[in-house]
């Protein structure tokens, strides 16, 4: 047992050791998240005099709870029909030298279900 634990604890160190020599690079940004998401069947404002609508969402844990959120970036490869209650698969990728809500790029990978809300 002893001799496996060793050999966990070296393999840990080489990847830390790797991911160090370039601290700009996260895995994250390399590979991206991916993620179940709910899209609520209405939009909602998200700035102040209400000229943008965005997308009312829950990530991952959140879906079925009574918690939503502002999604204030479109998720590129889906197409929206107001009064339906998506859930998707989604990736979220990282992308370098943007800032805000733009620092993350939404794409659709595949859409579970479409439901019509009542």
């Amino acid at each position: 047992m002893f001799k496996v634990l060793l050999i966990t604890l070296s393999l840990a160190t080489i990847n830390f050791t790797s991911e160090a020599k370039n601290p700009e690079q996260s895995v994250y940004s390399n590979a991206g998240e991916v993620i179940k998401m709910r899209v609520q069947g209405h939009r909602v404002a998200c700035q102040p005099n209400g000229a943008q609508l965005c997308f009312s969402v829950q990530k991952g844990a959140t879906i079925g709870m009574d918690s939503w959120e502002v999604l204030q970036q479109p998720v590129e490869g889906f197409t929206y029909e107001e009064g339906y209650t998506y859930d998707l698969i989604v990736k979220i990728e990282f992308q370098q030298g943007k800032t805000g809500s733009e620092r993350f790029k939404y794409t659709l990978v595949e859409i579970i279900s479409k439901v019509k809300e009542a």
